[in-house]
């Protein structure tokens, strides 16, 4: 595939401030995690690395952005690679810049935390309203140096950089990639354990996913260390000051459950505990985890009904401020979302076939269900990723090859109902297979799918 133009890469810029609010400082990483999402991608696929931008292309960026949503730095959520934001050479000059064009809005920082000195917590607090997401991994020297190639000195002053952190008034989230057959089951939990310790609003405990082209003894027996890390979980996060989330969480239903709140937290001193559900949040019946989620973010008075124990409760607490609950959720399905695949399915004449990945499909199932449409209206089919292997699981991977393959092993599926070979009235695919523009990965539009199914195709 030939390099991208800077005009190109520049578009992609844009396009992350505008769909995702995403300001993209840097490419450079001093990390050399053996998970790093960015090795062993198959022939084909667009990343863009964007080297060390300037002042002034940052500068630009940031009237793309929307100072009514969180902006988000460091994350890796588009086909830029996003490296390690605080090896920006100007990082804190930008973090003033940001907040002298955007006074009140919230930025969210994605970091491996090896940059936390006293004068970098220093510029975070002067920022204010920053929340971190610090991916951890590890919080031994030895488990560093097997996920992360640090070296005792990097490991000792990162590790350092959490207490100097846990005495600040930042808001943070800690993650760890769980590679259990590396660094061992104690490593995992004693770094969820470090975290909770530290005050983290919640620990993160990322299954790791690696594609086909990756060397399988890195991570061998991939579904059994994953079936393994969801009853660690299960064990661990009970006894955590802090909540303990696994990801991607693979839900099975759409039910409001807790998976956990902050201990001190104002959910947690109105009596809020992990398994609770949800019935009602201020009068209002959520339908989903999401929902609920979303309901509970907003400052102000909370009155819930919550079921535990078949017994259902009231539980009043106040936010002070948006997200101050406590509150952790795994995510489901947004109901906004479910609202447009709902008018789409009902407002076609015949039968609409919906895409979804591995990890979606449960979902999708659910969320159809819940609306009534039976599968002569919607019927779910869920599509393996063969271009990337391995255990890739997610919608955002997908390519086109992907579908079109998927599709047509439905369509000419042996089976009576709807008869085989029988094409649908239209294609539902996740839209987050796509830029704004309609191409997936491989650069390859949309509508190359529509045209080789033969069948009008719509993202949602």
């Amino acid at each position: 595939m030939r390099p991208l133009s800077p005009t190109e890469i520049d578009r992609f810029i844009l396009d992350s401030a505008v769909e995702a609010n995403i300001l993209p400082l840097t490419s450079r990483c001093d990390c050399r995690c053996v998970f790093c999402s960015h090795k062993n991608n198959p022939p084909g696929i667009t990343t863009v690395s964007i080297g060390v931008r300037s002042m002034r292309d940052i500068t630009r960026t940031l009237a793309f952005l929307d100072p009514q949503r969180v902006i988000t730095i460091g994350e890796s959520a588009t086909p830029i690679v996003e490296g390690e934001p605080f090896t920006h050479p100007e990082f804190g000059e930008i973090l003033m810049l940001v907040r002298r064009v955007f006074p009140e809005t919230p930025l969210e920082i994605t970091t491996n935390g090896r940059a936390l000195t006293k004068e970098t917590v220093s510029v975070l607090e002067q920022t204010g309203n920053v929340r971190l997401n610090v991916s951890l991994n590890s919080a031994s020297p030895r488990g560093r140096a097997l996920l992360m190639g640090d070296t005792a000195e990097e490991s000792g002053r990162t590790l350092a950089g959490m207490g100097l952190l846990a005495a600040s008034t930042i808001r943070f989230a800690g993650g760890l990639v769980a590679m259990p057959n590396l660094v061992g089951w104690d490593d995992v939990r004693d770094t969820v354990m470090f975290l909770a310790e530290k005050g983290a609003a919640a620990a993160r405990v990322v299954m790791p996913a690696f594609s086909s082209r990756a060397d399988p003894d890195v991570f061998p027996d991939p579904d059994r260390i994953y079936a393994e890390l969801r009853e660690f979980v299960g064990r661990l996060a009970p006894v955590s000051d802090c909540p303990v989330l696994i990801e991607p969480s693979c839900v099975s239903d759409l039910n409001p459950v807790v998976s956990g709140v902050l201990k001190g937290s104002p959910a947690w001193v109105a009596g809020v505990r992990r398994d609770d559900v949800f019935v009602t949040i201020n009068g209002l019946k959520p339908r989903c985890r999401v929902e609920a989620w979303n309901t509970l973010l907003l400052p102000g008075e909370v009155v819930a009904e919550v079921w535990r124990d078949d017994t259902t409760s009231t539980l009043r607490w106040t936010n002070r401020r948006e997200g101050d609950s406590g509150i952790t959720m795994e995510y489901d399905f947004d109901p906004a979302r479910a609202e447009r695949v709902r008018d789409a399915v009902l407002s076609c004449p015949g039968r609409s076939v919906l895409l979804t990945s591995e990890l979606g499909h449960t979902a999708v199932c659910r969320v159809l269900e819940l609306m009534e449409l039976g599968v002569d209206r919607a019927q779910p089919v869920m599509i393996a990723n063969r271009t990337f292997g391995g255990t890739i699981r997610a919608a955002g991977l997908l390519t086109i090859d992907d579908y079109l393959e998927g599709y047509n092993a439905w369509r000419d599926r042996p089976g009576p109902l709807p008869e085989p070979g029988a094409p649908p009235a239209q294609v539902i695919v996740p839209v987050e297979s796509f830029d704004s523009r309609g191409f997936d990965l491989k650069r390859v539009h949309v509508s190359e799918l529509e045209r080789s199914a033969g069948v009008p195709v719509l993202l949602r």
